[in-house]
């Protein structure tokens, strides 16, 4: 996988604007996208059981108090922007971990199939019966991200970062980022 000097130092300066969290993927050409598990993704167009539109959606009220809880936020969330997404995310760190939502609303679940992405995109189980992809980079294990299809050029990321000392005391990262994005589906389809 080639690299350029720009792409490599707009890279840092994303991981280091959202709160010292590594790995967010980001637009560029590859090749391998294997998973062990997992498939890749090859459309965008699966069935959702209704539209869930992100347009107004304000990212740092998409958990409840007792969902924040159970997910050991014990912090209120900041917004920031996030130029990858072209859109305003809400982060929460605690101490060993950084959660963050982004809802995306100028590009479609699909961008992540067509191979012009650093991450590896892989499909999971369906979130509330929305499609869903893990995205992963290989260079990060300690980072994931889920995107959860919500309606035709939208979709919700949820990431999840465990800070390397702390491995042992959260989730996996993709499983800590399905918790996330199950907690905010909940809270937007109501």
């Amino acid at each position: 996988m080639r690299r350029s000097l720009p792409g490599l130092i707009v890279l840092l300066v994303l991981a280091a604007g959202c709160g010292g969290q590594p790995g967010t993927p980001t637009p560029e050409r590859s090749t391998d996208n294997t998973t062990s598990g997992r498939t890749t993704p090859s459309t965008s167009n699966a069935p959702r059981p209704r539209e869930v539109k992100l347009d107004h959606v304000k990212p740092c009220d998409l958990l409840t108090t007792q969902q924040l809880s159970a997910l050991r936020i014990d912090r209120p969330g900041r917004e920031v922007a996030s130029e990858t997404y072209e859109s305003t995310g809400c982060t929460w760190t605690v101490n060993g971990a950084n959660n963050r939502l982004v809802p995306v609303t100028k590009e479609g679940i699909g961008v992540w199939s067509g191979g012009s992405r650093t991450g590896r995109p892989a499909k999971i189980d369906p979130i509330l019966g929305f499609a869903a992809i893990t995205v992963t980079l290989p260079s990060d294990e300690r980072h994931c991200d889920v995107m959860v299809d919500t309606t035709d050029g939208q979709y919700l990321v949820a990431a999840f970062t465990v800070s390397p000392s702390f491995v042992d005391q959260f989730p996996k990262p993709c499983d800590g980022a399905r918790r996330l994005a199950e907690a905010a589906m909940q809270n937007l389809l109501k």
